[in-house]
C-alpha cells in the first residue's frame, strides 16, 4: 500500500509557480519592450528598428515564460516550461482576436508564432529548472 506524500513547506506547487513565473515573465517583457520603444524613439528614422525590437522582446517574453516558473518550480522543467509557453501563446490568441483586423497578421506568421513560443518556452524550462550542482569537498583520510 502506497503511502501518502505530504508536500515539504520549502515545496511549491505547480498552479502557483506557473502563475508566478508567467506573470512576472510578462512584466519584464514589457519593461524590456518600453525600453526599447524608448531606445526607437530616440533614434531619428525609428521605422527600420520596430521590427528587431519587436523580435527581441517576442524572444524574450517567450523564453522568460518558460524560465521563471521553472526557476520556481525547481522540478519538471520541461513540462511547466512547456506550460508556461502555452499560457504565453493562450494570451497572444485572445490579444491578437481582440486587438487586430481580420487581415493584418499573415496566417504564416501566426502558424510559426505559437510553435516558436511554444518550443522557447520549453527551452526556457529546461535551463530554469536544471539543478544547480554543487560541488562538496571530498572528506579526506
Amino acid at each position: 500500500m502506497k503511502t501518502k506524500r505530504f508536500r515539504q513547506e520549502s515545496e511549491r506547487s505547480f498552479a502557483g509557480s506557473l502563475l508566478r513565473g508567467t506573470a512576472l515573465a510578462l512584466l519584464a517583457s514589457t519593461l524590456l519592450l518600453l525600453l526599447l520603444t524608448l531606445v526607437c524613439f530616440k533614434n531619428e528614422d525609428p521605422s527600420h528598428l520596430v521590427k528587431p525590437c519587436a523580435a527581441v522582446g517576442f524572444v524574450c517574453a517567450a523564453f522568460l515564460s518558460g524560465f521563471l516558473p521553472a526557476g520556481f518550480y525547481r522540478r519538471r522543467g520541461l513540462l511547466i516550461g512547456l506550460a508556461g509557453g502555452a499560457v504565453l501563446a493562450f494570451l497572444f490568441l485572445i490579444l491578437s482576436l481582440l486587438l487586430s483586423d481580420g487581415g493584418s497578421v499573415p496566417a504564416a506568421a501566426r502558424w510559426i508564432g505559437y510553435p516558436a513560443i511554444l518550443l522557447l518556452s520549453t527551452f526556457g524550462g529546461l535551463l530554469g529548472g536544471a539543478k544547480r550542482h554543487v560541488r562538496r569537498p571530498r572528506p579526506r583520510f
